[in-house]
């Protein structure tokens, strides 16, 4: 593929690389009602000169809340082909419940099932269970900090050297979103998830979100997300991130 040509992919698809760690603080939806919110996220773009390159990307977010538990489901799915060859195929399903304990704990559990191409990554499927702390809960600033435990079974692409392991982590994070008025929000979150018998095995996340909203149901947002993983997969770099531009469709709340 010509030098050029790549640059043009990186401008009509604003995607450089896709982070492991799901930043699920970025996917709660903020409500203080019961009953079902949600939002959608759908692209389509199409570029042709010396190729023909497609891109098509889905995510759908679901929850469901009463007065103590929450139900989330989360689907994202991303393809970027040309002609001859797929550059980026990637899919992810999660699902997650909590189960609040009082004002400032509440606990949860969750398992997750992906794939990424562009990760070398066939397969990963992991289950866990943890903690989710509230240490500052206003209307305009909000942070949480939160510990989980988590199984994770991972199968890199057939053609690479690396076999498939299972791997026991511990998955802690801290969140902050500030909310400066009704129209703009800030949500930064820090991952750390380090393998329990071999803490030198250990992956850093940080996820900058900027929220602009257009209409009541339409926002968009400005995704940076960086990525450290200690021990990647076969020929994947150690240090990877995602610059992104999305519109976000508010169906539920």
């Amino acid at each position: 593929m010509k030098f050029y040509t790549f640059i043009l992919l990186l401008l009509i698809f604003p995607v450089l690389t896709e982070a492991q760690v799901l930043n699920i603080e970025r996917e709660r939806i903020k409500t203080d009602t019961t009953g079902w919110s949600g939002t959608g996220k759908l692209s389509l773009n199409l570029l042709s000169n010396l190729e023909r390159f497609t891109q098509v990307g889905l995510n759908l977010h679901v929850q469901y809340k009463t007065q103590r538990s929450l139900y989330l489901a989360l689907s994202d799915y991303e393809v970027i082909k040309s002609e001859k060859d797929d550059f980026s195929n990637k899919g992810m399903q999660h699902l997650r419940y909590n189960y609040k304990l009082n004002k400032f704990l509440t606990l949860e559990g969750f398992t997750q099932a992906q794939f990424n191409k562009v990760l070398n990554l066939k397969f990963r499927g992991l289950v866990g269970a943890g903690t989710r702390f509230k240490i500052l809960g206003r209307d305009n600033f909000r942070i949480y900090s939160g510990l989980a435990y988590m199984f994770e079974h991972e199968v890199p692409q057939s053609d690479a050297v690396s076999v498939a392991e299972n791997n026991h982590r511990l998955s802690s994070y801290v969140s902050f979103t500030l909310k400066l008025n009704s129209n703009f929000s800030l949500i930064n979150t820090s991952y750390f998830q380090p393998r329990i018998d071999y803490f030198t095995d250990y992956r850093i996340a940080n996820n900058l979100n900027m929220v602009f909203k257009i209409t009541r149901r339409l926002s968009y947002a400005l995704m940076l997300e960086h990525l450290i993983d200690n021990r990647p997969l076969k020929s994947i770099p150690r240090e990877i991130y995602s610059l992104r531009n999305t519109l976000i469709l508010d169906f539920g709340k």
